[in-house]
């Protein structure tokens, strides 16, 4: 395909909550031919164009006509002399080559998943999977100067993996997530190491005492020896100094990696397997390894495990954690705690609940705002409460939870949990609430009408005119209603005729 100097690009312009969107010509390459041209680029200017270009997709998400970009991938991107980034027009005439070409088979199988057989549809999930994988093919492509560190390929095989796992109860739920997870590119301040500063601090003290030494006429010999042995001396225990705190360093390191790797294949990945082949790798005897892996060892589905577990977890309080500070690096920490709430809750006992309640507000006291992870030991909690009997208290977190998540499904099952958590408060008039705004959000939602039905039929204060009239309307929404179980049941609980349009309700 032959090359273009310039390309209709969007320009995007961010007011508020909201993006406006025009069309702009300007001079540039795409992504895929500049990066052939400069592979060699620097690390601070390669994290930037990575943040630039989720910046520009969510500035893509917040127009209101044209919400998804569709064609989010290396090709359809625009890099300009000055270096900076834009998205084609895919509505501008000229770009229909372009177009073309990203429906291409071998574009469509690298940045669609695999479900995805064409760009047939716009959609959130498609876009972020199109960024996981532009972000996956520039770190493959791209020979960044310095190299990135351990840490900074970890942090983005998080995000490109959450990108393309879209069925994750982790997954991303919008690139504003994605945004705040970017690494920043830190350069480090250059110490100079107290071994140098005592050899400088020596060479300046003999400098000074060869100039006194040459006044009282001391000999040049006497004064050079002295020299070499203080040198000598410092050399000798900087030597020493050095491989103590580089075995201690490289061993702290690589076990808080093991332990980091160990705990993203429990929480992320669910290879509880390869959790436990690295567990096996940290040295030493330490309570936090032990009880991690009788959790992976539990997870793996076996019942005699849960006998381990539970011993492992019977003495697992708060004050039992904080004595394992030294066994975890910080950075560990919270993912220490989502391992021990995931493991109590295989337990399904009162004091695993409890557990699970104490851990979690550890937790979520430490955790972003509405993040996944935040969500997720919500959700447990949640759990942990109805199975201790705070019924109210599980009501208010799932309440917590509907304000951040944002699949449909998951919010109509938080609808139906509100609704039967507030019945079994006495709170009948909350619970119907609940089930009204779930079912005016989804609107294809049979199993929250035949609840608000049962919940209107239960109450006798209720006028079976109006029960009728509910039933009749429901009906009318959703036919499929008359098939399912639940309401054949509530048909002959309370007496519930239905003969074409009409509707009666006997009890």
């Amino acid at each position: 395909m032959t090359s273009k100097e310039g390309y209709d690009v969007l320009r995007l312009i961010e007011h508020g909550q909201t993006c406006y969107i025009s069309s702009e010509y300007i001079k540039g390459k795409i992504l895929v031919s500049w990066l052939k041209m400069h592979p060699n680029l620097t690390k601070e200017r390669l994290f930037l164009m990575i943040r630039e270009i989720t910046n520009q997709l969510c500035m893509i998400h917040k127009c209101r006509k044209k919400p998804y970009y569709q064609y989010v991938n290396p090709y359809s991107i625009v890099i300009t002399e000055e270096g900076e980034v834009y998205f084609l027009d895919l509505e501008a005439g000229s770009n229909e080559e372009r177009i073309r070409y990203m429906r291409k088979r071998a574009i469509r199988e690298a940045f669609l998943p695999p479900q995805e057989a064409y760009y047939q549809k716009a959609s959130m999930e498609l876009d972020m999977y199109g960024l996981g994988k532009t972000i996956q093919y520039l770190l493959a492509m791209a020979r960044p100067i310095p190299a990135l560190n351990r840490r900074e390929e970890k942090k983005y095989l998080k995000i490109i993996s959450k990108c393309l796992n879209d069925h994750s109860r982790l997954s991303y739920r919008n690139v504003s997530e994605i945004r705040r997870n970017i690494p920043k590119c830190t350069q480090k301040i250059k110490h100079i190491p107290i071994h140098k500063k005592q050899l400088l601090l020596i060479g300046i003290s003999v400098f000074i005492l060869s100039a006194v030494w040459k006044v009282q006429g001391m000999g040049g010999n006497e004064l050079e020896e002295i020299e070499k042995g203080k040198v000598r001396e410092v050399k000798e225990e900087e030597q020493e100094t050095a491989e103590d705190k580089s075995i201690k360093t490289r061993g702290n390191e690589d076990e808080n990696v093991y332990m980091e790797l160990a705990m993203l294949y429990i929480l992320d990945v669910e290879d509880y397997e390869k959790s436990l082949y690295y567990l096996e790798k940290v040295q030493g005897e330490h309570i936090s390894v032990r009880k991690l892996k009788a959790v992976a060892e539990a997870l793996l589905g076996k019942k005699d495990n849960l006998k381990n577990l539970e011993n492992e977890l019977e003495n697992n309080s708060k004050e039992n954690l904080y004595e394992m500070e030294e066994d975890i690096s910080e950075e560990n920490f919270l993912r220490y705690c989502r391992c021990i709430i995931k493991g109590n809750a295989l337990l399904d006992t009162e004091q695993s609940s409890r557990e699970i309640l104490s851990f979690g507000k550890e937790c979520i006291e430490q955790m972003e705002d509405g993040s996944a992870e935040e969500i997720e030991v919500k959700e447990y909690m949640a759990s942990a409460s109805e199975k201790t009997g705070e019924t109210e208290e599980a009501a208010r977190i799932y309440e917590e939870i509907l304000e951040a998540e944002n699949d449909a499904k998951k919010r109509e099952e938080i609808y139906r949990k509100l609704s039967i958590l507030y019945e079994n408060c006495g709170q009948n008039d909350r619970s119907i609430d609940a089930c009204i705004k779930g079912i005016r959000e989804i609107e294809g939602s049979e199993e929250l009408r035949i609840m608000h039905i049962r919940l209107l039929c239960k109450d006798i204060s209720v006028e079976r005119v109006f029960c009728a009239q509910t039933v009749r309307e429901y009906i009318q929404q959703l036919p499929g209603i008359l098939e399912r179980e639940e309401f054949q049941k509530l048909q002959r609980e309370y007496e519930i005729q239905v003969e074409g349009e009409n509707v009666w309700v006997g009890r």
